[in-house]
C-alpha cells in the first residue's frame, strides 16, 4: 500500500480520533459518553497500529509525524482519565452516591417500607398490651429503660460514638450481604429493627416523655435510618438479580447486582459515621430537647438537598 492510498483509507478515522483528543483537552473526559469513550479507545488502538506501519513503510514523513503527534496526545488523554482518588471520592459522595440512589430508588423504598411495617405493628401492639413490648425488646432492656430519659448523665463521648458507628455499620450489613438468601435475610433484619424501634418508642408513649425521646433519638437518627434504608435496598437489589437473571446467566447476573450494590456501600459508611458522630458528640448534651428536635428537622432538609441537589448536579 502506498503512502497515499494509505492516508486516503485510513484520514477520516485519524480526524475522528482527533476531534475525541480536543474535546478531551477542552472539557475533559466527562464530555464523551459511554459509547463515545468506547469509540476513542478503539481509534487510539487503531490509531496505534497505523502509526507504527507508517514508521516501517513511510518512516521520517509527514503522515508518520502526525500519527505520531495525534497517538501521543491520546495516550496523554488516555491515561489522564485516571482521577486520583480523592478527587474520585469526592465525585462519588457529591454527585455519584445521589445518583445511585436515585436509580435503585424503588428496592431503597421497599426496605423503608418493610421497617415501618415492623414499627407500626410492634407501635400498635405495645399501645394496645404493654406486656406485647416483650415479643420485640430483650428483658434486660424492657426492665433498664430510663423513662426521666435523663441527658445529662455522664458519657464516655469517644467510646459512644466508636460503639454506635461500629453497630450501625453492622447492622447495615448485615441488611446488605443477607441479600444473597434470596433477600428474606434483609426483610428479617429491617423488620426486627423496626420492630425493636416501634415498641421502644410505644414504650416511651405510655410510661415517659415522648418529646425528650425524639429529642434524643432523632438528631442521629435521620441519617442512621436512612442509611439502614439504602443498605437494605441493596440487599433487595442483590436479591433481585438472584432471582431475575433475565438474559445473562445466574452466575454473571449475581455479580452484575453486587457490583451495583456494592455502589451504595461507601455512601452508607459515610453516613453512618456522621451519625455516630452526632449521637456520641450533640445527641447527650445538657440542652433543651426543642434545640435538638430543630437540629434533626435541619438535618432531615439538609438530607433531602443533598440528594435532589446531587441528582440536578449530574445532569447538567
Amino acid at each position: 500500500m502506498n503512502e497515499e492510498i494509505f492516508i486516503k483509507k485510513n484520514k477520516s478515522r485519524w480526524d475522528k480520533l482527533n476531534s475525541y483528543v480536543d474535546r478531551i483537552d477542552k472539557s475533559g473526559h466527562k464530555n464523551l459518553n459511554s459509547k463515545e469513550l468506547r469509540d476513542f479507545l478503539y481509534l487510539y488502538k487503531e490509531s496505534s497500529y497505523h502509526l507504527s506501519y507508517a514508521n516501517t513503510h513511510f518512516p521520517n514523513t509527514n503522515i508518520s509525524n502526525y500519527l505520531n503527534s495525534l497517538v501521543g496526545r491520546a495516550h496523554n488523554n488516555l491515561y489522564s482519565v485516571k482521577e486520583n482518588s480523592f478527587k474520585k471520592m469526592l465525585n462519588y459522595l457529591t454527585t455519584g452516591f445521589p445518583k445511585k440512589i436515585k436509580e435503585f430508588s424503588f428496592f431503597i423504598n421497599c426496605s423503608t417500607g418493610i421497617f415501618f411495617l415492623g414499627f407500626i405493628l410492634s407501635l400498635v401492639m405495645v399501645l394496645v398490651n404493654e406486656s406485647s413490648a416483650y415479643y420485640f425488646l430483650p428483658k434486660d432492656l424492657i426492665e433498664t429503660i430510663d423513662y426521666s430519659m435523663d441527658s445529662q448523665r455522664q458519657w464516655d463521648y469517644p467510646l459512644m460514638s466508636s460503639y454506635i458507628m461500629v453497630n450501625n455499620i453492622s447492622i447495615s450489613l448485615k441488611a446488605f450481604v443477607l441479600g444473597i438468601t434470596f433477600g428474606i435475610g434483609t426483610i428479617y433484619v429491617l423488620f426486627l429493627n423496626g420492630a425493636l424501634l416501634g415498641g421502644l418508642t410505644a414504650l416511651i408513649y405510655l410510661n415517659g416523655n415522648p418529646t425528650v425521646y425524639w429529642s434524643l433519638i432523632l438528631p442521629h437518627g435521620i441519617l442512621e435510618l436512612t442509611a439502614i434504608f439504602i443498605s437494605g435496598g441493596a440487599g433487595f437489589l442483590l436479591a433481585y438479580h438472584m432471582l431475575i437473571p433475565k438474559d445473562l446467566s445466574r452466575a454473571h447476573s449475581i455479580v452484575l447486582g453486587a457490583k451495583k450494590a456494592s455502589s451504595l456501600l461507601l455512601g452508607i459508611v459515610v453516613m453512618l459515621i456522621i451519625a455516630g458522630i452526632i449521637e456520641g458528640f450533640f445527641t447527650p448534651l445538657a440542652i433543651s430537647p426543642n434545640i435538638k428536635l430543630a437540629f434533626s428537622l435541619m438535618t432531615l432538609i439538609m438530607l433531602i438537598f443533598y440528594i435532589v441537589r446531587g441528582n440536578k448536579s449530574h445532569k447538567q
